[in-house]
């Protein structure tokens, strides 16, 4: 190819750029800056927010706030000033006038919104999300309430015309909402295409609907209703899948729920929220559910007795459980001649039945056939009845000290006061040692013998038959110490004997043993200071009566030994006995108790067994001839502890309360009466 001329050449390319400009100024391509959008013409272009009226479909919710009217700004910038709400809409805070913000619901759920269940949200503009909510409470009521569309005859306004069909009657349903089953078809309805008003069309379903669309998970047909209306009638609901379908109120899954009945409604009475439902009981409404005790004033039938808490007022807290405040059960319990006295959980000590002596501790010397409160300020912890006279352990105090206090009649010395000086209220036992344990104590007659728990035993009154183990027949009115024994676990005083357990399981008695009491194999003169005995498997338990003793040992069986003219040492005869003799036939006993003329095991499956006199029913087995052998106490089967008298019984019951049995003369019963009993009456506080 010949090289043009260059002449030709810039011919060329002078017509090359004089095209290629025509043809840029024909596609009108822009060069150059861009032109700046003109500010209030009305019409939002360019770089601008909005212009005028024009904002672009913008509006405050857009801008993070919650409501309000978004403006424009002469400078063709959206003017906020106007909206309402917050922007931080998502900090989790509730600002004015937030309802909610992210999980921070301010304590409100589904129900205070006036639902009955379901699970309460929060939007993303901070409005709460009833969406999960179920079911309205206030339905019925004739007032529309979101999310209701209708109440009853209350259709707010609304008519089939205006929901787009050609007529018909426009109803509402249970539910609160609108039941166009009987509106009439709207003017397309059966050209297969969903118009407006309607909900399907045929075959078609307006966003391709189904039953599980619809909530039912339970599977079947959803059907369109000749009006173009859908038909969840065929659709299936389960109750128990943890998810609230139509119909239902709440669903608790598989587990049981008090408040949600077996087809998924709450419970009149109930709260339930969350799928899976969680049930309670709404406190206050004057209804009493499962989870409730009470509601006001409304104990439901119940009371101190019936919750195991003894005696005493029960009332109902504001948050619907029991209040037991003023509740008072009975924790120590003594039976002596023709009295009894018991200590309450309040560390209160009452008496009843005969006060000759003062031994009731009241102030004076009236019997009671009902408890009454022994004087004095103390807290007490433990009690024992004699003859006439009465003893008590107080609480520990600030400085870790017990003391013990007596009252009634001292003609021996009885009370441990240092004179002989009766007295109808308690005072206090001189000399007695201290220490930070816990103090022993027991008194039958007319003496009393004392212990700190795992030191040596000190007695005081009467010892004309060496029951005070001094070595001596002197009487001392202040306690004297026990010789040779220490480490005491255990101590019980007779009429005239006493017996002790040292630690480990060794078993020693003193005093009078005209019947082989003090169980060292034969009849004597008293013994002044402790002599041994030996028990199978080792002693547990002691306990002696009137010329006669019994113990438990640590296989949970009875011996006794001493008198046995009424068959008080349970063999089935009428032997005295020198030496510990088993019960036979008892086993699985948890404690002893020798009265009178008669004995009470305790055992270990809260029963209570009596055997021997029974002229006034003492035994409990409703009749009144004497049994040498162990016999059931009527209605007795939750028995803590037994405690025998001279002629009536009396047992501490695992629910607080006290019952007793037998001679009643005096009141000793404590059930308002002074007739005697052969069956447990319930002691009166």
């Amino acid at each position: 190819m010949k090289t043009l001329p260059r002449i030709m050449l810039l011919v060329l390319s002078f017509l090359l750029l004089t095209g290629l400009a025509s043809c840029r100024l024909m596609m009108d391509i822009p060069d150059g800056p861009p032109v700046p959008a003109e500010c209030g013409n009305g019409v939002e272009e360019g770089d601008e927010d909005c212009d005028g009226l024009d904002l672009g479909g913008k509006t405050c919710m857009t801008q993070g706030f919650t409501g309000g009217t978004l403006g424009c700004s002469a400078t063709c910038e959206f003017d906020t000033s106007a909206c309402s709400g917050t922007e931080p809409c998502g900090n989790g805070s509730i600002d004015d006038p937030e309802e909610c913000d992210g999980e921070n619901l301010d304590g409100q759920t589904c129900m205070t919104q006036g639902f009955t269940g379901g699970t309460l949200g929060c939007s993303a503009t901070c409005e709460f999300d009833t969406s999960a909510c179920s079911g309205t409470e206030p339905c019925g009521n004739g007032s529309i309430d979101d999310p209701e569309e209708c109440d009853g005859d209350n259709l707010n306004g609304e008519t089939c015309l205006l929901l787009g069909f050609s007529g018909g009657v426009l109803a509402c349903t249970s539910a609160c909402e609108f039941d166009k089953s009987l509106c009439e078809a709207p003017e397309n309805c059966g050209n297969d295409v969903i118009d407006d008003a309607e909900e399907c069309d045929g075959v078609l379903f307006a966003g391709d609907a189904t039953c599980e669309t619809q909530g039912y998970f339970g599977g079947g047909a959803l059907v369109c209703n000749p009006n173009c209306t859908m038909d969840t009638s065929g659709c299936v609901a389960v109750c128990g899948n943890e998810r609230i379908e139509p119909g239902e109120t709440c669903d608790p899954g598989m587990r049981s729920s008090p408040g949600c009945s077996n087809t998924c409604q709450v419970i009149a009475g109930w709260d339930c929220q969350g799928e899976p439902s969680e049930c309670s009981g709404i406190c206050g409404d004057g209804m009493i559910v499962s989870d409730e005790d009470c509601e006001g004033l409304d104990v439901n039938g119940q009371d101190c007795t019936s919750i195991g808490l003894g005696y005493g007022s029960l009332t109902c807290t504001a948050n619907c459980t029991f209040n037991p405040t003023h509740c008072h059960a009975v924790t120590n319990l003594a039976v002596g001649d023709r009295h009894s006295c018991a200590v309450l959980s309040t560390g209160a000590a009452y008496c009843w039945g005969d006060g000759d002596g003062g031994q009731l501790g009241a102030g004076n010397y009236a019997e009671s056939s009902v408890p009454v409160l022994v004087g004095g300020s103390h807290i007490w912890v433990r009690i024992s009845a004699a003859a006439v006279s009465t003893c008590a352990v107080t609480a520990f105090d600030g400085s870790f000290q017990q003391y013990i206090w007596c009252w009634g009649e001292n003609t021996m010395g009885q009370l441990g006061t240092g004179n002989t000086l009766p007295s109808t209220l308690p005072v206090a036992v001189t000399n007695f040692p201290l220490s930070n344990e816990d103090i022993l104590i027991s008194t039958r007659s007319d003496f009393a013998c004392a212990a700190y728990d795992g030191a040596n035993p000190f007695c005081w009154g009467n010892n004309a038959n060496g029951q005070l183990g001094t070595g001596n027949y002197i009487s001392y009115q202040a306690p004297r110490a026990v010789q040779d024994l220490v480490a005491i676990s255990a101590i019980s005083t007779g009429y005239d004997h006493a017996c002790a357990i040292s630690l480990p399981g060794a078993l020693s008695c003193w005093g009078g043993n005209g019947y082989g009491q003090i169980g060292i194999g034969v009849t004597s003169s008293p013994r002044t200071h402790p002599e041994s005995i030996s028990i199978t498997n080792g002693p547990l338990k002691i306990s002696a009566g009137a010329w006669f003793t019994c113990a438990v040992n640590s296989s949970q069986e009875a011996y006794c030994w001493g008198r046995n003219n009424y068959g008080q040492l349970g063999d089935g005869s009428l032997i005295d006995r020198h030496s510990p003799n088993i019960v036979p036939g008892l086993t699985g006993v948890a404690d002893i108790s020798a009265g009178g003329q008669h004995t009470c095991a305790l055992m270990t499956d809260g029963s209570v067994k009596c055997w021997g006199r029974n002229n006034n029913g003492q035994l409990g087995n409703a009749l009144n001839n004497d049994s040498p052998s162990p016999v059931a106490v009527s209605n007795i089967n939750s028995a803590v502890a037994v405690a025998a008298g001279v002629n009536h019984t009396c047992a501490l019951l695992s629910d607080g309360t006290a019952w007793c049995w037998g001679l009643n003369f005096s009141g000793q019963l404590g059930n308002g009466a002074n007739v005697s009993s052969s069956v447990p009456v319930l002691v009166h506080f």
